[in-house]
Protein backbone atom coordinates (compact mmCIF):
# COMPACT_ATOMS: atom_id res chain seq x y z
CA UNK A 1 0.00 0.00 0.00
CA UNK A 2 3.24 1.97 0.63
CA UNK A 3 4.15 1.94 -2.97
CA UNK A 4 -0.02 2.69 -4.49
CA UNK A 5 0.74 6.07 -2.22
CA UNK A 6 4.09 7.15 -3.47
CA UNK A 7 2.30 6.70 -6.63
CA UNK A 8 -0.65 8.72 -6.16
CA UNK A 9 1.95 11.57 -4.31
CA UNK A 10 3.70 11.68 -7.66
CA UNK A 11 0.73 11.38 -9.78
CA UNK A 12 -0.62 14.51 -7.72
CA UNK A 13 2.19 16.30 -7.79
CA UNK A 14 2.85 15.85 -11.58
CA UNK A 15 -0.51 17.35 -11.91
CA UNK A 16 -1.15 19.84 -9.63
CA UNK A 17 2.56 21.24 -11.29
CA UNK A 18 1.46 20.96 -14.80
CA UNK A 19 -1.72 22.32 -13.97
CA UNK A 20 0.07 25.30 -12.16
CA UNK A 21 2.32 26.20 -15.04
CA UNK A 22 -0.38 26.04 -17.49
CA UNK A 23 -2.52 28.48 -15.17
CA UNK A 24 0.67 30.66 -15.11
CA UNK A 25 1.37 30.04 -19.07
CA UNK A 26 -2.52 30.91 -20.05
CA UNK A 27 -2.74 34.27 -17.56
CA UNK A 28 0.48 35.63 -19.19
CA UNK A 29 -1.29 35.23 -22.15
CA UNK A 30 -4.61 36.87 -21.05
CA UNK A 31 -2.71 39.53 -19.40
CA UNK A 32 -0.99 40.07 -23.29
CA UNK A 33 -4.01 39.97 -25.23
CA UNK A 34 -6.07 42.31 -22.68
CA UNK A 35 -3.11 44.57 -22.54
CA UNK A 36 -1.29 44.78 -25.67
CA UNK A 37 -3.27 43.39 -28.43
CA UNK A 38 -6.81 44.84 -26.92
CA UNK A 39 -8.28 41.61 -27.46
CA UNK A 40 -8.81 39.64 -24.42
CA UNK A 41 -8.99 36.24 -24.63
CA UNK A 42 -11.78 34.58 -22.83
CA UNK A 43 -11.58 31.29 -23.14
CA UNK A 44 -8.17 31.69 -21.81
CA UNK A 45 -9.54 33.07 -18.66
CA UNK A 46 -12.34 29.90 -18.61
CA UNK A 47 -9.77 27.39 -18.92
CA UNK A 48 -7.79 29.03 -15.97
CA UNK A 49 -10.59 28.65 -14.05
CA UNK A 50 -11.50 25.09 -14.56
CA UNK A 51 -7.62 24.78 -13.75
CA UNK A 52 -7.88 26.34 -10.94
CA UNK A 53 -10.77 24.22 -9.53
CA UNK A 54 -8.89 20.86 -10.49
CA UNK A 55 -5.26 22.47 -8.94
CA UNK A 56 -7.32 23.03 -5.33
CA UNK A 57 -9.07 20.55 -5.04
CA UNK A 58 -6.24 17.83 -6.05
CA UNK A 59 -3.99 19.96 -4.04
CA UNK A 60 -6.07 19.46 -0.99
CA UNK A 61 -5.98 15.61 -1.59
CA UNK A 62 -2.03 15.73 -1.68
CA UNK A 63 -1.76 17.57 1.69
CA UNK A 64 -4.38 15.67 3.58
CA UNK A 65 -2.26 12.82 2.65
CA UNK A 66 1.13 14.04 3.72
CA UNK A 67 -0.96 15.06 6.65
CA UNK A 68 0.29 18.68 6.56
CA UNK A 69 -3.13 20.16 6.41
CA UNK A 70 -4.53 22.90 8.78
CA UNK A 71 -4.69 21.10 12.15
CA UNK A 72 -5.29 21.89 15.57
CA UNK A 73 -3.60 19.49 17.63
CA UNK A 74 -2.65 21.74 20.74
CA UNK A 75 -5.27 19.37 22.70
CA UNK A 76 -4.37 16.72 20.85
CA UNK A 77 -0.45 16.39 21.77
CA UNK A 78 -1.47 16.91 26.06
CA UNK A 79 -3.12 13.39 25.33
CA UNK A 80 -0.86 9.90 26.12
CA UNK A 81 0.34 8.65 22.69
CA UNK A 82 -2.36 5.64 22.79
CA UNK A 83 -5.18 8.59 23.18
CA UNK A 84 -3.94 10.19 19.78
CA UNK A 85 -3.67 6.90 18.15
CA UNK A 86 -7.49 6.35 19.08
CA UNK A 87 -8.29 9.82 18.38
CA UNK A 88 -6.34 10.18 14.90
CA UNK A 89 -8.15 6.40 13.63
CA UNK A 90 -11.52 8.68 14.76
CA UNK A 91 -10.75 11.21 12.63
CA UNK A 92 -9.65 9.20 9.48
CA UNK A 93 -13.55 7.83 9.99
CA UNK A 94 -15.01 10.75 10.00
CA UNK A 95 -13.29 12.03 7.30
CA UNK A 96 -13.99 9.14 5.12
CA UNK A 97 -17.86 9.51 5.86
CA UNK A 98 -18.01 13.25 5.15
CA UNK A 99 -15.73 12.27 1.92
CA UNK A 100 -18.05 9.76 0.35
CA UNK A 101 -20.95 11.40 1.53
CA UNK A 102 -19.99 15.32 0.71
CA UNK A 103 -17.26 14.95 -1.98
CA UNK A 104 -18.18 11.47 -3.90
CA UNK A 105 -22.06 11.63 -3.60
CA UNK A 106 -22.37 15.46 -3.52
CA UNK A 107 -19.89 15.43 -6.14
CA UNK A 108 -21.90 12.89 -9.03
CA UNK A 109 -24.96 14.80 -8.17
CA UNK A 110 -23.64 18.03 -9.13
CA UNK A 111 -21.83 16.52 -11.99
CA UNK A 112 -25.12 14.83 -13.23
CA UNK A 113 -26.55 18.19 -12.61
CA UNK A 114 -24.68 20.01 -14.70
CA UNK A 115 -23.99 17.70 -17.35
CA UNK A 116 -25.52 19.84 -19.87
CA UNK A 117 -24.20 23.01 -18.84
CA UNK A 118 -21.57 24.41 -21.50
CA UNK A 119 -18.99 26.47 -20.28
CA UNK A 120 -19.68 29.37 -22.75
CA UNK A 121 -16.00 30.21 -24.09
CA UNK A 122 -14.67 26.55 -24.24
CA UNK A 123 -17.97 24.67 -25.18
CA UNK A 124 -16.56 22.21 -22.35
CA UNK A 125 -19.34 20.72 -20.20
CA UNK A 126 -19.68 22.49 -16.89
CA UNK A 127 -19.54 18.62 -15.10
CA UNK A 128 -16.04 18.68 -16.31
CA UNK A 129 -15.53 21.34 -13.76
CA UNK A 130 -17.15 19.72 -11.08
CA UNK A 131 -15.77 16.31 -11.75
CA UNK A 132 -12.65 17.37 -9.98
CA UNK A 133 -15.22 17.27 -6.35
CA UNK A 134 -15.48 13.24 -6.61
CA UNK A 135 -12.03 12.53 -7.66
CA UNK A 136 -10.13 14.25 -4.84
CA UNK A 137 -12.81 12.53 -2.75
CA UNK A 138 -11.78 9.03 -4.08
CA UNK A 139 -7.47 10.53 -3.44
CA UNK A 140 -8.73 11.71 0.18
CA UNK A 141 -10.52 8.64 0.91
CA UNK A 142 -7.61 6.31 -0.04
CA UNK A 143 -5.76 8.94 2.21
CA UNK A 144 -7.67 8.27 4.71
CA UNK A 145 -7.94 4.47 4.92
CA UNK A 146 -3.86 4.37 4.19
CA UNK A 147 -3.52 6.74 7.73
CA UNK A 148 -5.66 4.28 9.50
CA UNK A 149 -4.08 1.27 8.35
CA UNK A 150 -0.49 2.99 9.38
CA UNK A 151 -1.43 5.08 12.00
CA UNK A 152 1.53 4.22 14.96
CA UNK A 153 4.23 5.93 12.06
CA UNK A 154 2.20 8.55 11.52
CA UNK A 155 1.74 9.59 15.01
CA UNK A 156 5.27 9.45 15.43
CA UNK A 157 6.08 11.75 12.53
CA UNK A 158 3.30 13.74 13.51
CA UNK A 159 5.03 14.65 16.93
CA UNK A 160 8.43 14.87 14.94
CA UNK A 161 7.08 17.43 12.31
CA UNK A 162 6.36 20.87 14.36
CA UNK A 163 4.11 23.18 12.38
CA UNK A 164 4.79 21.65 8.81
CA UNK A 165 8.49 21.81 8.52
CA UNK A 166 8.24 18.29 7.45
CA UNK A 167 8.23 19.18 3.76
Amino acid sequence: MKKAKQIIDRLLLTLAGISLFVMVILSIYQVATRFIFNTPSTTSEEIVRFLLIWFGLLSASYVFGIKQHIAIVFMREKLPEKAQVILEKMSDVILIIVAIILMIWGGFEVVKLTWSQIAPSTGLSMALMYGALPVSGIFIIFYAFYNLLNKEELVQEGNEVEGGDGL
